[in-house]
């Protein structure tokens, strides 16, 4: 361990130095700005993913779904003979 204590740069007033107006930004500041903006990109990236492939999912289950629900529709209509609680639904076939 160094015996030397950490010299503190103030003003008169009692505010800290601050670096020089014309000094560049450090290179650990600027990589990191780096890294972080390419972190958020690839996130987002991988949400915009997830979320299609979520819907390549849910497309077919809906559809599937839509299907069986019709299907069991037009079976209650064909086996009340056209009347669902107490509404009578007509079936025009066209020629």
């Amino acid at each position: 361990m160094s015996n030397e204590q950490p010299i503190l740069e103030m003003t008169v007033e009692g505010d800290f130095v601050g670096p020089p107006p014309d000094a560049p930004t450090p290179l650990g500041n600027r990589v990191l700005v780096w890294v972080v903006s390419l972190a958020g990109i690839a996130v987002a990236c991988a949400v915009a993913v997830f979320a299609l492939w979520l819907l390549a999912f849910l497309i077919p289950v809906a559809a599937l779904t839509v299907a069986i629900a019709y299907a069991v529709f037009r079976y209650r209509v064909w086996r009340s003979g056209g009347t669902i609680q107490g509404t009578t639904i007509r079936w025009v076939r066209r020629r």
